[in-house]
């Protein structure tokens, strides 16, 4: 059995599940699971390893494939945190709750109040009007009580608005400093300098902690670490392995600089100390590995392998069987599972009415950072709903919270109703959400290998637009693909030109880019993983490394 480690440090409150790197991470594994004799060993701070295990599960990956060593005991001041944080979030879910009644009863009192005003006019003669009179006799005290519990909603509501600005008024400006800084601090921890610092603080020991158990691993080989963002993976007196997928900081400094600011500069100089340190790299591209690595790290170009992503699918988690009509079936499912995710969208009041399922939407799921290019797809959706009047909605997976540009320009032009983001989406709700849209869309200017938005659509049936960039077009290599496919990332036009095009071509563009998803799937995830295999093995093997040179 040979043995080998990866190292992870993830900062406290990260949700693994929709980070991109911990989605590779569990595909990883899960691909590692069918090669013999071989054992990873994950190491990772006290506060990722529930987070780890939670994200696993999601993604269906069989925990008995590996171990997850963690320093003992969490740190009190971040239990301290999250119980409070636990605590303001039953005041939300409460909230929510108070907020679906609402939904409901208007929902009800419009239904009565219409079958009522249908009965009315139907009414010809004796008979029909008794009928009418004894409906309205049922109908209309349902109505009358549901608008009662309307209106005891939106009066508390209103009253609550108003008796909070006046406790601001009447308390004293300190106190209500205190209040807002609080409830700032809860809901956002990760935008507060001081609390950042504290996470600084709180990981750099727990690191040191982790290098305590990763010396007492003599079994373990070498170790694999999936992100440069730790440099403190180069003290392991063991060889080691870094994937660099990108190093998108440097690519785009003032827009991070703007969103992140001082925390920004601290990153880029861990991310650009790691590689220094370095000895052996993978990366997911020729692009980063030549333009990157190589031209503006000087990193020898034979430290330095390329080992491309197995398609990401999520079929497995749409797909049912027993059922006369399966894709019936699916589709239910999936109508179900994207109302639960409209729950908790930034509009949940307007969304979580929605009883539509047949909804017509485009979709994108990315998190929300400077290089995903999200305002070039905002005014391309503006443009085609406002002079091209498509009949569709824009959904998003990120938090406009994070990139304040983008809820600005939602809210001055007016697109609250049409664009809707969702939050914390489950692997489930991303299928159900890529499975239900007519298109599925990526703008995004930079990424470290092809995007996995073609093979996650592609994988429910949902055709792609997406922008041309190096990565992509490594692996997209059809002529006729690329001219269906790609758009300039940075012309709005051409992007709307592009979605425009592929709405009204779906099937065509859909069958083209079948064909290479075939293609493309031929590569598995044990494949990804036996190719990181000879790497470690190359590195930890003296002979062999030798051999090699």
């Amino acid at each position: 059995m040979k043995h080998f480690g990866i190292f992870l440090a993830f900062p406290p409150l990260v949700d693994l599940r929709s980070q991109g790197l911990g989605r590779y991470l569990a595909m990883f594994l899960k691909g590692g699971e069918e090669i013999p004799d071989i054992r990873f060993t994950i190491v990772c701070p006290s506060w990722n390893k529930e987070a780890l295990i939670e994200l696993f599960r999601s993604e269906r990956v069989p925990l008995h494939a590996f171990d997850i060593i963690s320093p003992e005991g969490k740190p009190f001041a971040l239990r301290i945190f999250e119980a409070l944080k636990t605590y303001r979030g039953r005041g939300g879910r409460r909230a929510e709750w108070v907020v679906r009644l609402a939904g409901s009863a208007k929902e009800l009192s419009l239904a009565c109040l219409k079958h009522l005003m249908r009965r009315a006019v139907q009414v010809h003669n004796l008979a029909s009007a008794v009928k009418f009179f004894l409906q309205s006799f049922i109908a209309l005290p349902i109505a009358v009580v549901s608008l009662l519990v309307l209106g005891v909603f939106y009066c508390v509501r209103y009253i609550s608005v108003l008796s909070q600005a006046l406790a601001l008024r009447l308390l004293s400006s300190t106190s209500a400093q205190i209040k807002q800084a609080i409830t700032k601090f809860l809901a956002y921890p990760q935008n507060q300098d001081w609390v950042v610092q504290l996470f600084d603080e709180m990981q750099r020991h727990e690191i040191e902690r982790m290098l305590q158990k990763i010396g007492e691993l003599s079994k373990v080989q070498a170790w694999y670490c999936p992100t440069a963002f730790w440099p403190e993976f180069q003290s392991i007196n063991k060889p080691r392995l870094l994937c660099v997928p990108d190093v998108v900081l440097s690519d785009f400094p003032v827009g991070f600089s703007r969103v992140n600011g001082d925390r920004f500069l601290s990153v880029f100089k861990n991310v650009e100390d790691a590689i220094a340190n370095g000895e052996r790299f993978v990366t997911y591209s020729e692009n980063v590995k030549w333009g990157t690595l190589v031209d503006r790290y000087s990193v020898a170009e034979g430290d330095v392998s390329v080992i491309r992503h197995a398609p990401n699918t999520l079929h497995q988690y749409v797909s049912v069987s027993g059922f006369a009509d399966s894709e019936a079936a699916s589709l239910h499912m999936c109508s179900v599972w994207l109302r639960q995710a409209f729950q908790r969208s930034t509009n949940a009041i307007y969304t979580s009415d929605f009883r539509n399922n047949r909804l017509k939407f485009i979709f994108y799921a990315s998190q929300f950072r400077p290089n995903k290019n999200i305002l070039v797809l905002l005014r391309a959706f503006d443009f085609l709903l406002r002079k091209r009047f498509i009949g569709y909605k824009l959904i998003m997976t990120g938090n406009p919270i994070h990139l304040p540009e983008v809820g600005d320009f939602v809210r001055n032009s007016g697109l609250e109703r049409d664009v809707i983001f969702l939050r914390e989406i489950s692997v489930s709700e991303l299928a159900a959400c890529y499975k239900l849209a007519d298109l599925a869309v990526n703008p995004t200017l930079s990424e470290g290998g092809c995007p996995f938005t073609f093979t996650e659509a592609l994988s429910v049936g949902t055709p792609v637009v997406m922008s041309r960039i190096p990565v992509a077009e490594e692996v997209l290599t059809d002529p006729v693909l690329q001219e269906m496919t790609f758009f300039d990332p940075y012309d709005w036009r051409d992007c709307a030109k592009r979605i425009e095009w592929a709405l009204g071509h779906r099937e065509e563009l859909l069958a083209t880019q079948r064909k290479t998803y075939a293609q493309l799937s031929q590569r598995t995830w044990t494949d990804v993983v036996n190719e990181h295999i000879r790497v470690l093995e190359e590195i930890s093997t003296p002979d062999l490394k030798d051999a090699v040179v």
